[in-house]
Order: structure tokens, then sequence, then C-alpha cells
């Protein structure tokens, strides 16, 4: 649900990250050879970004590793200068630095959105989160798929009148959400794989990235019984109106 979104494939991110990799490693040595000691030492930092945000868990041996690499080109090809000696042993502390301090923050983000997705998937009630541009379902739990007679795949990605087919009151509930900037919770008609509808109460909030969440519970068993017993009310109303009148 994301809850962050990383689009790109798994060997995208690491021909990117080779690519950078390599932009920061052969200027170096072309610079080092050529005497030109003012840039190539930031060429690193984009790495190093890069390993925190497609992969933090691996994001301090690599800032580890790529440091190791700067610092050994320093001293083989520029052992003669000790002023690039001591400047350059300054950014090898810079990168641990960073790396470290990044990988600390982004696998706790990691983690905490690791924490959020396992109760959003054992959550009892139906969960699901919808963008409010495209009205696609981005995330829908178990729970709510079951609910619905779906499997979870086959929603995600599908347009919301899937299973809320009235365009009007989702338009009304998402202004209520965006007006009052609080949750906002209405009775609607969900609609199940085989078109039955289920009526559920349905409690939303507006997230900053403009995706709805929004959580349905059940409430079509309820209704029965009261609706049989609002029938049975009126039916003995009726009799007794024509008792009376008789």
């Amino acid at each position: 649900m994301g809850i962050t979104d990383k689009n790109l494939g798994v060997p995208l991110r690491i021909v990117l990250l080779l690519a950078a990799t390599a932009c920061a490693v052969f200027p170096s040595i072309f610079s080092l050879t050529h005497g030109i000691y003012e840039v190539f030492p930031f060429l690193y930092i984009l790495p190093i970004i890069l390993v925190v945000y497609f992969f933090p868990r691996y994001s301090v041996i690599f800032s580890l590793g790529i440091s190791i690499t700067y610092i050994s080109l320093v001293y083989y090809y520029g052992a003669s200068n000790p002023a690039l000696i001591a400047i350059s042993t300054g950014w090898f502390a810079i990168f641990i630095v960073i790396g470290v301090v990044a990988s600390s923050y982004a696998n706790q983000l990691r983690d905490e959105a690791q924490k959020i997705r396992n109760v959003f998937e054992a959550a009892q009630d139906g969960m699901f989160c919808f963008d409010q541009r495209t009205r696609q379902i981005r995330e829908i739990n178990p729970m709510c798929a079951r609910m619905l007679r779906y499997e979870r795949e086959e929603l995600i990605g599908q347009h919301i009148s899937v299973i809320w087919q009235n365009p009007d009151e989702i338009e009304e509930f998402i202004a209520g959400i965006s007006e009052a900037s609080v949750s906002a919770q209405r009775e609607v008609l969900l609609v199940t794989r085989e078109g039955t509808r289920c009526r559920c109460i349905v409690s939303a909030i507006l997230s900053r990235n403009n995706l709805v969440l929004c959580s349905a519970f059940d409430i079509t068993s309820q209704k029965i019984p009261d609706e049989t017993v609002r029938r049975t009310l009126e039916d003995l109303d009726k009799q007794v109106k024509e008792r009376t009148a008789h």
C-alpha cells in the first residue's frame, strides 16, 4: 500500500544502481589521473541514496563497500598528495555516516510499513483503499475480498465501480471526507462478484497521498431480521386497523 510505492522491478533497480556506481568509480579514476580532485567525491552520494531507497536492508554493507572503493582509489592514484588523502578520509567518513543514518531511517520506515500491512491483512473487518483521482483500487485485504466473493488479486488495479456501482454516492462520500478532513462513515451498497448487493457501513479517511482508506463492515445479515420485524409490525398494524374498522 503501498504504504511506499516502488514500481521499478528488482532487475531495473539493480541496473540503475550499477550504472550509478560505475558513474562514480570511472570518473574518479579519470579525475585522479588528471589531477582533478574537487568534483568526483560528490558522485558517490547518488549510489548510496539509490541503495538506501531500493535495498535498505543492504545499504550499510553497500555504503561501506563503495566508501572503501573510493578511499582505495584515492590512496592508489593520489598517495603522493597529503592534502588529497586528508580530504578523502573526511569524505570516507561522510559516506559511511550517510549510509548508516539513511539506512537506519529507511529500515525503520520499512518496518512500520510492514506492521501496517500486517494489521491491514489480518483485520477482521473488510478494508480497501483506492486512488481519489483515478478511482483505482490500490489495495484490499483478504477479508474484504472474501466478503465480496473475489480473489484479492482480481480487484487490485480495478476501478472502484466494480464493487461500488453508485458513482453519485462515491462522489458525495469523497467530497464529505475532503471537506471535513476527518473520517467519514456511511451506509452503502457494495456489489459481490455474483451481483448480489452487500449492505455495509463504510468508514474512510483521505490520506496525504490522495488515497481513500476504507473499512467496510457487512450489516446485511443484521438488516434482514430488521426488515422482517418491520414487515411483521406493518402486517399486524394493518390487521388491527381492518378489525377496528370492521
